[in-house]
């Protein structure tokens, strides 16, 4: 049996209410960092969707963006874009679906938002282990776009079996993408996968992302996994596309990220939070994978909020 099969045979999905959300020309909606994954699907519109830290992803009508746990997402339309849906795939939902529209512009770009629960042998969640979103176009793919249909009319107009029924529409959605990673990415296949996979490098993973803060070395890791420093070295370096400190780090600084744009604490604070004893030394790395020093990268983040509303989708 392949990874993918095992990975699907173990798949077990929730699925918790959706709504439209419609972010208007003169708005930035900012997605807080939830527990759950969160689904977005572009019902119309075209914009932009970037993670702090990171780069950005185009989004135009059937683009599903796949946010893991704990990410602070920005999404943001592209102005004087064509916002009329050519495509029935894509028709306006019922009038009775929960709505939210942010900012006061013009018709900018739509989306269907929700959360779900997506578990492997109900251990370790599907998209736990995502450094970005994911965020794939499906306009050519009915094996996705058919059964998310189903789902956001199921949704819509529920009933007696609905639950059952949407998570087995999620699931089958969630099949799709999983098989488009598959053949696109071949022998480099998601690599965040591999965490779910593998309970050895997921206990390891877990580890890290539980307390970065922790003096992680390479044979504590190493113990967590079960594994001789030499053999778990090479094999998460195999999964995942980096050593294992090289992860723990940035798991670091991402959370010192967040640090930086919701709070008020010190430098000094912030880098003892998440593992450096020496502010100089955190400032360094923070600079190299951020592009900004903590200073300046909290000084753009508050200069961003203050011109956009923090919403939940």
């Amino acid at each position: 049996m392949g990874q993918l099969d095992q990975l699907i045979e173990g798949l077990e999905v929730g699925v918790s209410a959706f709504a439209i959300c419609e972010v208007r020309q003169d708005t930035k909606f900012v997605l807080k960092e939830e527990s759950n994954t969160a689904v977005h699907y572009v019902l119309s519109g075209k914009g932009v969707a970037w993670q702090a830290g990171g780069r950005k992803f185009a989004l135009k009508p059937h683009t599903v963006m796949i946010i893991p746990p704990g990410s602070l997402v920005t999404i943001e339309n592209e102005k004087a874009t064509d916002t009329h849906l050519s495509d029935p795939g894509c028709e306006p939902l019922p009038e009775d679906w929960v709505s939210l529209t942010v900012g006061n512009g013009a018709p900018g770009i739509t989306l269907v938002c929700g959360f779900i629960r997506a578990m492997h042998m109900e251990t370790t969640g599907l998209f736990d282990h995502l450094s970005e979103p994911l965020v794939i176009n499906v306009a050519d793919d009915t094996s996705f776009r058919a059964p998310f249909r189903q789902l956001l009319d199921e949704l819509a107009a529920p009933k007696a079996g609905t639950r059952v029924l949407a998570e087995l529409l999620m699931k089958q959605c969630l099949i799709s993408l999983l098989r488009r990673q598959d053949e696109t990415a071949g022998d480099g296949f998601a690599p965040w996968v591999a965490a779910v996979g593998s309970p050895e490098l997921g206990r390891t993973i877990a580890a890290i992302t539980d307390k970065p803060e922790a003096d992680h070395t390479l044979q504590s890791l190493a113990d967590v996994a079960g594994m001789s420093r030499a053999t778990f070295a090479e094999q998460f370096r195999k999964t995942f596309g980096r050593t294992p400190m090289g992860f723990v780090q940035e798991v670091r600084l991402r959370r010192a990220a967040r640090f930086l744009s919701a709070t008020d604490l010190p430098v000094k604070a912030i880098a003892f939070r998440v593992g450096y004893s020496s502010r100089s030394h955190f400032s360094r790395a923070f600079k190299s994978m951020m592009g900004a020093d903590p200073v300046s990268y909290r000084s753009t983040a508050a200069a961003s909020a203050e011109s956009e509303p923090a919403l939940t989708a």
